[in-house]
C-alpha cells in the first residue's frame, strides 16, 4: 500500500481497512501547499472515485488523486485531478510540543487543554470558545469529527508529538490510542449533555457551590470532570470572550476555596492564550509595543486604568492583583514573549521607536531576581534586541544584544536571573561563553544580604531572592560544576552577615570564580553594555564627588507608582515626564540644571508621573538619605521655612491630581 505524505496511516483506516474480493483497495489522497496527504481508503472503484470528485469540488485542495492497490499488480493512479484553491478553510495552528495523553482524565488537565486550543486556535476562535468548552460540547465534537482536514490534521500532529519513540511506539499505535480517547471525550460529553444539576449549582451558589456538590456525590476520579462539565457549561452561556472572563471574576467571591481559584485560574489563561479574547479585551491599540506593555501591566495587576473600556479590562486587572493567578499570568506573558520574538515591528516609528519600546518593555518587564516570563521571555527580548538596538550598519549579534539588555537591568539579581533563564535556551545554549561570563559578573557582586535586595538588610526579601536565583541555576543550561559554583554563591552572601563585611566575601567569591575549567573571561573581555547599571556611591563625600547617572535614549528612569527614593538634577541631556493610559500623555520635557523626583523624597508618596530620557542623558543622583538629613537640619534651624515646603508640597501633589 503507498505511504501516506507523511510517512504516517491514519487510524480507523488503512489499519482496518478489508480487501474486496478482487484483492484491490482504492486510497484517496489530497495536495495541499504542495504536500500529499493520505485521506481515505475504500474497497469500492466508484465509492473512491465520488469521493475525490466531491473533494475536488469543494476547492479546498489544489490536487486530489485516487491509487488503486493490488498484491498482484501494485499501484495504479486512476484518478488525478487538479482545481484551483478558492476556499483555505480553517486549519490546524503549528505546534511543536504536546504533553502525552494514556487516559481520558489526561484529556482534561490544563496542558493538555492548552495544547487543543492552540493547536485548534482558528476553529476555537471562529466559534468563540475555549478548549474545556469544546470538550463538553458533544454536538462541536461530532461536528469537528466530521471535518477531515481539521480531525484528522490536528490528532496526526498530536500522534508525532505524543510518540513514544524511545519504546519502539509505532505512529499508527499512537493514533490508534488517541482515536479511541476521543471517542471516550464524545461519549462523555455526550453524558453531561444531561447534568442539568451541575449548571444550576453554579447558577445559583457560584462556583464553590459546585465544587461542594460535586464532592459530595461524586467518586474521587470522576470530580475534576464533573467541575470541569459545570463550569464549561457556565461560560458557554456568555456571549463573547469579555463576558468569559467577567464571569470567571464574579466567580471569585468572598466565599472561594483555594480550589475555586485554581479552577479560576485555568480557565482564564484558556482564555487569555487566543489572540481574538486579548484583541476584545485590549481593544483598539496603537501598535504592538502599547499592547506588549499593557499586556505586562496587566499580568501583575498594575494596568493604569484605563478610560471607557469596551472590554471589562480594568476589572480584570484587580483580579490580577487581589489573587494569585499564576495560570493566568503565564499565559499573557507567553503571548507577550511570543510577540516580540517575532520579526514584526512593534512600532510605527522606525528604529528609535522600536528601541524606546523594547527599552520600555525591559523596564517593565523586570523582577527582583531576572524577568517575567522566564526563558521563553529572556529569548525572545534577545532576539529582538539583535534587530531594535542594532545601528545602522545591521543588526547586533546575540553577545552584543545580551549586553545591551543586561545594561537597563539596574541589579545585579536581575542580571543574574536573566542570564540564568537564557542559560536554558537554544539562543543561550549557542552562546554559552558568553552566558557564563556575564553571569560570572553579576555573581561576583552577591555577597552579602545587602547586595541581593538592593540595598538594606531585609534578610526575607534575600532569602526569597536567593530561591529564585537557586531554581533559575537549577534548570539552567550550564555545567554542573558551574551550578554549584553559583549556587555556593549565594548562599555565601548570607554568611557574610552585614553589607560591611561585603568586601572579605567579594574576594573569596572572586577567588570561587576563578577556579575550575569552566572560568569566566575577565571582565575586560567582556563587550561593553550600552547602559551600564547605576553603582551605588555617597551622594557626596569621600572625595568621589556625588553619584552620576547615566541613562540612554528612551530608557526609563521611574515610573508611576514607584517608591521614591532618589531625587535627580539633571547634568545633560533632556527627561520626559509623562503618564500611562490606554493613551500615554506627554506632560513635560526638563533639561540642564532642572529638577525632577523631588516631591517623593519630601513626603514619601509614590511618584506622580514616570520619566525616561528623551536622548542620552547624565543625572546627578540625590539620595533620600541625604535629603532627610538636610530637611533635619532645617526643621532645627527654621521650623517655618520647613512647614511651608510642606504646605507647598501638598499644593503641587493636589494640582497634579486635579490634572487628571
Amino acid at each position: 500500500m503507498a505511504a501516506p505524505a507523511h510517512g504516517v496511516a491514519f487510524w480507523g483506516t488503512g489499519a482496518n481497512m478489508k480487501s474486496n474480493l478482487a484483492g484491490k483497495t482504492y486510497e484517496v489522497q489530497t495536495e495541499a501547499d504542495g504536500k500529499w496527504t493520505f485521506h481515505a481508503s475504500h474497497n469500492v472503484k466508484s465509492q473512491a472515485i465520488q469521493q475525490a470528485q466531491a473533494l475536488l469540488d469543494s476547492h479546498k485542495y489544489s490536487g486530489v488523486k485516487v491509487i488503486a492497490e493490488s498484491e498482484r499488480k501494485g499501484d495504479e493512479i486512476i484518478f488525478n485531478e487538479r482545481a484551483e484553491v478558492t476556499d483555505k478553510g480553517l486549519t490546524i495552528v503549528p505546534i511543536d510540543t504536546s504533553p502525552v495523553c494514556e487516559t481520558l482524565a489526561d484529556c482534561y488537565q490544563l496542558e493538555a487543554r492548552r495544547t487543543i486550543g492552540r493547536l485548534l486556535r482558528q476553529y476555537l476562535d471562529d466559534v468563540g470558545m475555549t478548549a474545556m468548552e469544546l470538550a463538553f460540547d458533544f454536538g462541536r465534537l461530532k461536528m469537528l469529527e466530521r471535518d477531515d482536514k481539521l480531525y484528522i490534521g490536528a490528532l496526526s500532529r498530536l500522534a508525532s508529538l505524543q510518540i513514544d519513540k524511545e519504546a519502539g511506539e509505532k505512529p499508527l499505535d499512537r493514533q490508534n490510542k488517541l482515536e479511541g480517547l476521543y471517542n471516550a471525550l464524545v461519549a462523555n460529553a455526550q453524558k453531561m449533555m444531561r447534568r442539568d444539576d451541575l449548571t444550576e449549582a453554579i447558577q445559583m451558589g457560584g462556583l464553590q457551590a459546585l465544587i461542594d456538590k460535586v464532592n459530595a456525590e461524586a467518586p474521587a476520579a470522576d470530580r475534576h470532570a464533573l467541575i470541569l462539565a459545570g463550569l464549561a457549561a457556565h461560560m458557554g452561556e456568555q456571549g463573547d470572550w469579555s463576558g468569559k472572563i467577567e464571569s470567571l471574576i464574579t466567580l471569585l467571591g468572598a466565599q472561594a476555596s483555594v480550589v475555586a481559584q485554581a479552577y479560576v485560574d485555568e480557565a482564564l489563561a484558556e482564555i487569555l492564550d487566543g489572540t481574538a479574547a486579548i484583541t476584545e479585551l485590549l481593544g483598539g491599540v496603537a501598535d504592538a509595543a502599547t499592547a506588549h506593555r499593557m499586556l505586562v501591566q496587566l499580568c501583575q495587576g498594575r494596568l493604569p486604568e484605563v478610560k471607557n473600556p469596551l472590554s471589562c479590562i480594568n476589572e480584570l486587572n484587580k483580579t490580577m492583583a487581589a489573587y494569585e493567578l499564576e495560570n493566568a499570568r503565564d499565559a499573557i506573558l507567553s503571548r507577550v514573549a511570543r510577540g516580540i520574538g517575532g520579526i514584526k515591528p512593534m512600532t510605527r516609528e522606525g528604529k528609535d521607536g522600536e528601541r524606546t519600546a523594547l527599552v520600555n518593555l525591559i523596564r517593565n518587564l523586570e523582577g527582583y531576581a531576572g524577568l517575567l516570563g522566564g526563558p521563553q521571555m529572556a529569548e525572545a527580548l534577545t532576539l529582538r534586541a539583535k534587530m531594535a538596538l542594532g545601528g545602522d550598519d545591521g543588526d547586533l549579534s546575540a553577545e552584543e544584544a545580551v549586553a545591551r539588555i543586561l545594561g537597563y537591568l539596574p541589579s545585579l539579581p536581575s542580571r543574574a536571573g536573566f542570564v540564568l533563564d537564557l542559560s536554558a535556551t537554544d539562543t543561550g545554549a549557542k552562546q554559552q561563553a558568553a552566558v557564563v561570563r556575564n553571569l560570572a559578573q553579576s555573581m561576583r557582586g552577591l555577597t552579602s544580604v545587602d547586595a541581593l535586595t538592593g540595598g538594606g538588610q531585609d534578610v526575607t526579601m534575600a532569602k526569597r531572592v536567593a530561591a529564585v536565583l537557586k531554581e533559575k541555576i537549577a534548570a539552567a543550561g550550564l555545567p554542573d560544576e558551574l551550578k554549584r559554583t553559583a549556587a555556593a554563591t549565594l548562599d555565601k552572601a548570607f554568611a557574610n552577615g552585614a553589607a560591611s563585611e561585603a568586601p572579605n566575601g567579594a574576594a573569596a567569591q572572586e577567588q570561587r570564580w576563578t577556579d575550575g575549567a569552566q572560568k569566566p573571561a575577565p571582565a575586560a573581555a567582556q563587550p561593553a553594555p550600552a547602559a551600564p547599571p547605576p553603582k551605588p556611591a555617597p551622594a557626596n563625600g569621600g572625595g568621589k564627588g556625588p553619584e552620576q547617572r547615566r541613562l540612554v535614549k528612551g530608557q526609563i528612569l521611574f515610573e508611576e507608582g514607584d517608591a521614591g527614593t532618589e531625587a535627580f538634577l539633571i547634568s545633560s541631556g533632556a527627561i520626559e515626564i509623562y503618564r500611562r493610559g490606554a493613551v500615554e500623555q506627554s506632560l513635560a520635557k526638563l533639561g540642564a540644571g532642572e529638577l525632577l523626583g523631588e516631591l517623593s523624597l519630601i513626603d514619601d508618596q509614590p511618584r506622580a508621573a514616570s520619566a525616561r530620557a528623551a536622548e542620552d542623558s547624565v543625572l546627578i543622583v540625590l539620595s533620600k538619605d541625604s535629603l532627610k538629613v538636610r530637611l533635619q537640619r532645617l526643621e532645627q534651624t527654621d521650623k517655618v521655612l520647613h512647614r511651608l515646603m510642606g504646605v507647598l508640597v501638598n499644593r503641587l501633589r493636589g494640582m497634579a491630581r486635579a490634572a487628571e
